[in-house]
């Protein structure tokens, strides 16, 4: 449950912040500004007395110019761009990531409430599990043997602990989440309603038009500060781990297949789907419908962008697009034809061409 803390000055928020950030992210306030107090978090065009807004995009400065929020957060250059060398009749924060401020701001005025430790009666579990005594378990949740629940983690109702699983400290795991045996959750994690970790990776091998089940012997495992959306689904490796690394974010319905390895920071947009044994290196990103062929490598830091589909590895980081946007039905047949047509095209395009070269001779 979210819960807003009392007002606070405007100066006890950007220290906490700058705490929050491990002082990676620093703020400078305006003259006489410290001593604002600052109630909630609004947008541009609705903030008022006691509020904070935020300048994220440099398209919305009109917006911000006119804002009439208590205090605005923006960079130096959107600033100067807004006021030129006028002084502004407003308390002003200038940081280099107003975005990345909003956020932290957005978790300290508006903290996750913490629930009561303890293990729900209505929850089964099996002997030889081990259970921290600051964790939540609610009711309907089922543990297997041999499963441990760390420190101050939360586990949601109806949710399905497998044998053998290592949920790491803090990790919030939210209703109806199935985590199966074996795997290994870092720190920190949080794992949204419908997510399946661990079931079987789609492996079978082909004999005389039959296909026989191939047995999925690893697992699924995550670093720290990992987040996975809901209805998400991350398939076990047939004989390694599927790896999914520190920091990375995962959107609703992505499904990531067995053997897959996700480097760090990685950001994979909804409808992502990662074929098999598809390498992810770090700080990549992929838009929403991507899709990967599978046993193929990305190289880190590329973007890839939404609806784009990946068959082949990409050496060079880069941005990446590939899709044809919707448009009138017709238009796009027409379009469709002339493509069905380009093998033949491109034939008769090389036969005038040696046609031409042939008379230039003559």
């Amino acid at each position: 449950m979210i819960q807003q803390t009392a007002p606070m000055t405007l100066l006890e928020l950007v220290d906490r912040i700058k705490e929050k950030s491990n002082d990676t992210l620093l703020s400078t306030i305006s003259a006489n500004g410290g001593k604002a107090e600052i109630k909630s978090i609004a947008p541009l065009e609705t903030a008022g007395h006691g509020d904070v807004a935020f300048l994220a995009n440099s398209k919305y400065r009109d917006a911000a110019g006119a804002c009439k929020a208590t205090a605005l957060v923006l960079t130096e250059e959107d600033k100067q761009a807004i006021w030129g060398e006028k002084e502004p009749e407003r308390i002003l924060v200038i940081t280099r990531n107003p975005y990345a401020w909003f956020a932290y701001a957005l978790q300290i005025i508006f903290p996750q409430e913490q629930p009561e430790p303890g293990v729900d009666t209505r929850a089964v579990v099996e002997d030889g599990a081990v259970i921290d005594s600051t964790a939540t378990v609610e009711a309907g949740v089922v543990i297997r043997k041999g499963a441990q629940v760390g420190p101050y983690c939360f586990v949601g109702a109806n949710s399905v602990i497998g044998e053998g699983v290592v949920l790491g400290e803090h990790t919030r795991i939210y209703p109806n989440v199935t985590i199966y045996y074996g795997c290994r959750i870092g720190r920190r994690n949080i794992i949204h309603s419908g997510a399946v970790i661990g079931a079987d990776g789609f492996g079978f091998a082909p004999l005389d038009r039959q296909y026989v089940k191939i047995p999925q012997i690893g697992a699924v495992e995550t670093g720290d500060d990992v987040e996975i959306g809901a209805n998400t689904c991350i398939d076990r490796g047939a004989l390694q781990n599927t790896t999914i690394g520190q920091g990375t974010k995962i959107d609703d319905l992505v499904m990531i297949g067995h053997n897959c390895q996700v480097g760090k920071n990685v950001v994979l947009s909804g409808r992502t789907g990662l074929a098999g044994s598809t390498i992810i290196g770090d700080n990549v990103q992929a838009g929403g419908g991507s899709g990967f062929a599978g046993h193929l490598k990305v190289a880190a830091g590329s973007i890839i962008g939404g609806g784009a589909g990946v068959p082949s590895s990409i050496e060079k980081p880069d941005y990446y697009a590939g899709y044809m946007p919707a448009m009138p039905h017709r238009e796009f047949y027409n379009i469709l034809s002339v493509i069905k047509r380009l093998p033949e095209m491109r034939r008769q395009l090389k036969h005038l061409a040696e046609k031409v070269d042939s008379l230039k001779k003559e």
